[in-house]
């Protein structure tokens, strides 16, 4: 394969913009210690207009009246902005305007248009109406002096008992759910287990719901201990949806307790528990730790980093990877099914040996999911199925610091030993637990078109995929699955193809037919048919030829095809496929030929700070006039001249920010990666930089030259373009640091020969050096390569 490399030279972009494409909606997840919490939160974050249920999981009600909050309501919906309406909460906030006991009732009768509070799993009838009266009385227990618009809410607020809860839901109305901890205080800790999974599991299989609270409630627990397993619990169970977006703010409170519970602390001249997150035991900071880039802090963020870099300096680094490979762009590691491989817990420094190790699959919860909001009689077979993928973490019987492929074999499809499995490891050093972040294993069998489909067996089939995003990536691309067409479309994009995600109808449009309404064994099919991909087309469902039996060069009813529908993808005889769907004749299609070359695009300096910034925070998209272009490319890299994050201070006149969504931008404009080793990633500290390059992988760019918990600032970063050539990118920056800084320097000659020279033994690795300083780049160029003999040696690009 024939490489070339297309370079745009970009100083600060500010080209003609335009509003940036919104992404496919998530499932927002909001964790705080306080109950009033959910009320600043959900304020700001659901429809004020749009009427949805609230499932309150509590050991209370929090069903007391706010005096005249018809106040409130008003001034909720009479503000400006979202920024002006978060101003006013955080004032609310600092007043204790809305606290744990009444934070329900100024968000009825709207948004929230009925509440169903379940107290306990099962209670008698008797219980229910007792809960249910004393709960009315306080709901309405100002409507005499204040009377509120609405009314009474008497009938907007119902008690169920878990087992009863089913009865009170109506299919079509939109969901919030809340559950707080001190729900499942009083029991053991496997009763909390059990007990918490019942709930989790009947809340994620809810159709319609739009987002999910907890209180963690440590006023109300029996022990720091307690509180700590508790959050362990709910965020390893928020942590399984891979769709989600977890906001946890453990540095916020809510000013002036006037809960009875505080009263009665007060009294006795004691204060409140108040959750410290600081003091959490080893299994949830090895948890926290391993997740952090999914977990977002807003408030007190810079405590937030400082308190991660704490933990993390207590023990050696660990992470996983394939002995003797490296992954692709997307960071997926494909091995081919017949090869031997060993996955291998990495310690840093090496040195260091685990006390204890166990190792653990991440496998689909459901097979199926439907994540349209489409009526019963519209979406068929996939109408019970549960609304959003999920992981199950699946202890494997393993404790070496070596897993061999083999040992998880029974994981991959039986027959083709292919599919995708998630890996993660948790182990005891010196004392401490800590876990690797997941590292997502690709077995395939053969080559080209076939590989790519092979590879997808074991994730589940997702009705309404279009809606799907993680990240800044779209349909399979996330990795979670396919429906029928995009199955296809994915191992067409992944041979380099520009086929944009289609139904069945519309992928006819990228295909080349062969021949129209034939019957098994009339059709013939060659050698490179199979190679660039047969596609056997039934009006609304699409399959895959895989293994051409004898009559070799025919497509008869013994031939092996592979599709995707109800479920995982299976293999089956065509003519297996022709009975299921009920089809005598069928279209055969062939992919088009693939352009052999890649297209490498490296830019320069991207300055998104200054004037761009308030451009970017108004909704315009500094990239559009580029963006079809780099999309369309193998691999694109820049020189990030700006730190994308809130952190930090500076007192330079030339320090540049970025705002927030800027990383977003980055990744729908086509980039793969961002060096960080220039001489404006520290102006904002150490922290900013590392937030900048943690917002960047959020969004699967690859942050490069700077230091990771992982790997040194020098290290390259290995990205796979198409025909398996590999990439090696070093960013470099000969301007202001010195050797062992937080980013890559020039004047770091050992580290920097030694790392090029172990890159260049790579086999099929193009070398790219992206430099950086103040001079004219040649003479920059010069000066790196004669501070590292080992690029002058030969490294092939720079």
């Amino acid at each position: 394969m024939n490489a070339r490399a297309l370079g745009l030279w970009m100083a600060a972009l500010l080209v003609a913009a335009s509003p940036a494409a919104a992404g496919a909606s998530v499932l927002p997840i909001y964790i705080e210690d306080n109950h009033a919490g959910r009320f600043y939160w959900l304020a700001q974050n659901i429809d004020l207009d749009q009427p949805c249920t609230l499932i309150l999981f509590d050991a209370h009600s929090d069903a007391s009246g706010i005096f005249d909050s018809d106040k409130i309501r008003g001034a909720l919906r009479n503000v400006a902005s979202g920024p002006a309406r978060q101003v006013l909460l955080d004032r609310w906030r600092s007043e204790s305007y809305v606290q744990c006991f009444n934070w329900i009732e100024p968000l009825m009768p709207g948004p929230i248009a009925k509440v169903i509070w379940v107290p306990a799993e099962k209670l008698p009838e008797t219980e229910i109406r007792k809960r249910m009266q004393e709960a009315i009385a306080l709901l309405d227990g100002h409507l005499e002096a204040a009377p509120r618009k609405s009314g009474s809410l008497r009938e907007s607020y119902v008690v169920s008992d878990f087992e009863s809860l089913e009865k009170h839901l109506a299919p079509t109305e939109p969901l919030v759910v809340t559950i707080d901890l001190d729900y499942f205080a009083g029991l053991s800790a496997p009763e909390q287990e059990t007990a918490f999974a019942r709930i989790w599991n009947f809340v994620i299989e809810r159709p319609n719901l739009r987002a999910i609270t907890f209180a963690i409630s440590r006023p109300y627990l029996k022990s720091e201990e307690e509180a700590y397993r508790l959050l362990n619990v709910a965020l390893t169970s928020a942590l399984s949806l891979p769709t989600v977006q977890i906001q946890f703010e453990p540095f916020l409170t809510v000013a002036n307790d006037h809960s009875t519970l505080a009263k009665k602390l007060m009294a006795k001249g004691e204060k409140s528990p108040v959750f410290d997150l600081a003091q959490a035991p080893q299994e949830l900071r090895a948890r926290i730790l391993s997740e952090s880039k999914h977990i977002t802090v807003r408030h007190d963020a810079a405590r937030w980093q400082q308190l991660l870099q704490l933990w993390d300096g207590e023990a050696p680094q660990l992470h996983l990877q394939i002995k003797d490979r490296q992954p692709s762009t997307d960071n997926v590691w494909r091995i081919p099914a017949n090869e031997p491989a060993e996955i291998e817990l990495v310690v840093e420094p090496w040195t260091t040996k685990p006390e204890k190790i166990e190792w653990f699959a991440l496998t689909p919860k459901y097979s199926r999911c439907n994540l349209t909001n489409l009526s019963i009689d519209q979406v068929g077979f996939v109408a019970n199925a549960a609304p959003c993928p999920a992981w199950n973490e699946r202890p494997i019987d393993h404790h070496d610091s070596v897993l061999p492929i083999a040992r998880i074999d029974n994981l991959f499809d039986r027959q083709f030993h292919c599919g995708s499995v998630r890996l993660r490891a948790r182990a005891l050093v010196d004392g401490k637990i800590r876990e690797t972040a997941v590292l997502e294993l690709r077995r395939f069998v053969g080559s080209g078109f076939r590989a790519a489909i092979s590879e997808q067996f074991g994730l589940p089939y997702l009705f309404g995929s279009g809606q799907l995003s993680e990240n800044s990536d779209t349909e399979p691309e996330t990795n979670l699955g396919a429906d029928c067409a995009n199955f296809v479309v994915y191992a067409l994009r992944r041979q380099g193809h520009r086929v944009p995600w289609s139904d069945p109808k519309q992928l006819r449009d990228h295909l080349d037919l062969v021949a129209r309404s034939v019957t098994p064994g009339t059709a013939r099919i060659s050698a490179e048919d199979l190679q660039r991909g047969a596609i056997v087309h039934l009006d609304t469902h699409v399959a895959a030829v895989i293994e051409d039996r004898q009559p070799v060069g025919i497509l008869d009813e013994n031939d092996l095809v592979a599709h995707q529908l109800t479920g995982a993808p299976q293999i089956v005889t065509l003519g297996e496929l022709l009975r299921q769907r009920k089809k005598n004749c069928f279209d055969l299609f062939r992919v088009r030929p693939a352009k052999a070359a890649a297209t490498l695009v490296f830019g320069g300096d991207v300055m998104l700070g200054r004037s761009c910034a308030p451009n970017i925070e108004s909704g315009m998209d500094p990239f559009a006039g580029i963006g079809s272009v780099l999309r369309g490319v193998s691999f694109a890299a820049a020189n990030l001249e700006c730190t994308i994050s809130s952190l930090g201070d500076s007192a330079s006149r030339y320090a540049f920010r970025a705002p927030a969504r800027s990383a977003q931008l980055l990744r729908r404009s086509g980039f793969h990666a961002m060096g960080l080793a220039n001489n404006h990633a520290l102006d904002f500290g150490a922290v900013a930089l590392h937030d900048c390059a943690a917002s960047l992988s959020r969004e699967k760019i690859e942050p490069v030259g700077v230091k990771t918990s992982s790997g040194n600032a020098c290290a390259p970063s290995f990205f796979s373009v198409l025909g398996g050539k590999k990439i090696a990118l070093l960013a470099i920056s000969d301007v202001g640091p010195a050797a062992g800084s937080e980013i890559a320097a020039a004047s770091d000659r050992v580290r920097l020969s030694d790392l090029v020279q172990k890159t260049k033994s790579a086999a099929k690795t193009l070398g790219v050096v992206h430099g950086h300083d103040r001079r004219r780049s040649g003479i920059a160029r010069r000066e790196i390569l004669r501070r590292t003999p080992a690029l002058s040696a030969g490294e092939d690009a720079r």
